[in-house]
């Protein structure tokens, strides 16, 4: 009797200092749901290696699909103090500091490698501390989510033909004035609705990577991606500053350290996986269409960077600057 006592004691510690180990918990939120995605993928790894350099003190939960809600509810919660982390993007984080907007516009980057003076440079920096500011801070800052492109019905091989379309947009201040000054009707819709809205309709057009279109499957409502690239999209991972605050120095570092190491292996991933996408798009019966005047749309884009709102003058020629430096 003793002896199960004894053993019974020693369970119940063991299970005690389990439990005392994990400090923190949270959730992880995406739009995207197709676990072969590179972002899901490394998403997944990053929650593997923080649970494990952490020793069990971190544990993150990887939910996709919206599950938690659409970005924007999502990041508001993370600013209120939530204990979740938000894979989203600078257009969506745009609302809360319009001048990293920016970094989600069209055309703004001239190659990937000049992207990385941007997330190295001073005005880095401060765009990033004056989201801060507002309560979330930035974990992974620059994992490639991918090359944005238009499906639809009908090839896009200039602005004008996206006269009258509508299109859906994410949540996202830069992409609306965009796709106005292609004179088309962008509507902003959550990831998780797109397909509903093109199979009912609602919209006639979508954007986005050639990895989250085959993902969301939305070639089963359209049959024609026009490479018009308009976008260089980064996806930047964010938690609560006030979260974050309150972690021991050494989590922060974790966290912090695991951010750098996965962008470049996310952008990596984005980067051998696109081809793969574009050929699996191909081969259902999609039209992809490459006779794209790029020239054309950057042209008729330049007039999208004056018309976010509340955006500051002269900050798009200080992210060129940052670029070249």
């Amino acid at each position: 009797m003793k002896k199960f006592v004894l053993a019974a004691a020693m369970a119940a510690l063991s299970y005690c200092g389990s439990a005392n180990a994990q400090e923190y918990s949270l959730r992880f939120s995406t739009s995207q749901v197709n676990p072969n995605e590179p972002i899901v993928k490394a998403m997944k790894t990053f929650s593997e290696r923080v649970e494990k350099r952490s020793e069990g003190r971190i544990a993150i939960t990887v939910m996709t699909g919206d599950q938690l809600g659409a970005q924007k509810k999502v990041n508001e919660m993370v600013m209120s103090g939530a204990s979740l982390l938000s894979a989203t993007d600078y257009g969506q984080l745009g609302q809360f500091v319009p001048d990293m907007s920016i970094l989600a516009g069209p055309y703004v980057y001239p190659s990937l490698e000049a992207t990385d003076r941007l997330f190295a440079s001073d005005l880095y920096k401060e765009l990033s501390g004056k989201l801060e500011a507002q309560g979330i801070k930035i974990i992974m800052p620059n994992g490639l989510f991918g090359y944005r492109h238009i499906i639809s019905n009908k090839p896009v091989r200039n602005p004008a033909d996206l006269a009258g379309v509508t299109i859906r947009v994410p949540s996202s201040p830069i992409m609306m004035a965009t796709f106005g000054s292609y004179g088309a009707r962008p509507t902003e819709l959550p990831w998780g609705d797109v397909y509903n809205a093109l199979q009912t309709g609602v919209v006639d057009a979508a954007e986005g990577p050639f990895g989250s279109i085959a993902g969301a499957k939305l070639n089963e409502t359209r049959k024609v991606v026009s490479k018009t690239g308009h976008q260089i999209m980064f996806t930047a991972w964010v938690a609560s500053s006030q979260f974050f605050n309150s972690l021991p120095e050494d989590l922060q570092k974790i966290l912090l350290e695991e951010g750098q190491t996965i962008a470049k292996e996310l952008t990596a991933m984005t980067l051998e996986t696109d081809d793969a996408y574009a050929k699996q798009l191909a081969d259902s019966g999609v039209e992809i269409v490459t006779d794209v005047d790029v020239p054309a749309f950057v042209e008729a884009s330049r007039v999208a960077y004056d018309k976010v709102p509340n955006i500051t003058p002269g900050i798009y020629d200080r992210v060129q600057k940052a670029m070249v430096e």
